[in-house]
């Protein structure tokens, strides 16, 4: 199948309700990336997904978390697949991203990164608090410690990896609520939080999109990256 034929399939997968929608596209990139090319797909899942989790298992992890998923990243776990395909490395099992996610189990004032003016000025300074308890008190489990980095992630739900020390996170509270973005897990004070404005369907159907219309970079034959 060619890139023209994949947008003709494309129009009409747009119309498709989310979870089939979601896999048709997943099915196109494959399509065109044959030798699993593209940053990330050929380690873990390729173009494919887990069998879905069970709705009380994701609800159980809600309680637990005291986190309220956004519907379309729920719907992904509980109807597409509890883990598979996605973006770089793909999605987070539900096991993954209960050891992924332990600062929601610090509950802490303040708000979500991305809605505050000086998103740089306030990283940077909780990024040096954070810094200063681990020179000083080489304790990460440290409870004032702990609340620092509970507030740097505060309503950041971590749901799968770029590699190294990034990773892709969804906003699970406050005014960008389903929105996504990208964390440094160095947490230092010049790694600012990346927002990509946009939501979960979007981001996640836009790269399988991008990849099925051969928006890519070719910067060898075994490795691509998908075009923004």
């Amino acid at each position: 199948m060619n890139r023209q034929e994949n947008k003709t399939d494309i129009e009409k997968i747009e119309k498709l309700d989310f979870p089939l929608k979601i896999r048709k596209l997943a099915e196109l990139a494959e399509n065109i990336d044959r030798n699993y090319a593209v940053h990330g797909s050929g380690t873990y899942y390729r173009y494919g997904f887990n069998p879905p989790a069970e709705i009380e298992e994701v609800r159980a992890f809600e309680r637990e978390y005291e986190v309220k998923l956004p519907e379309m990243f729920f719907r992904y776990l509980t109807e597409v697949g509890n883990g598979g395909a996605g973006v770089d490395y793909g999605i987070y099992t539900l096991d993954e991203i209960r050891k992924a996610n332990e600062h929601l189990l610090t509950k802490t004032s303040g708000k979500v990164i991305f809605e505050y003016e000086d998103i740089f000025g306030k990283w940077k300074e909780l990024a040096l608090y954070a810094s200063y308890y681990r020179k000083y008190y080489h304790d990460e489990n440290n409870i004032e410690y702990k609340k620092i980095i509970s507030e740097m992630l505060k309503g950041l739900l971590v749901i799968g990896t770029n590699g190294c020390t990034y990773v892709h996170v969804v906003i699970c509270e406050g005014k960008y609520t389903g929105m996504t973005g990208m964390i440094d897990m160095n947490l230092e004070e010049h790694s600012v939080p990346f927002f990509y404005g946009v939501d979960f369907e979007n981001w996640i159907c836009s790269h399988f999109r991008n990849i099925a219309l051969g928006n890519v970079t070719r910067h060898r034959d075994n490795f691509w990256t998908v075009n923004k």
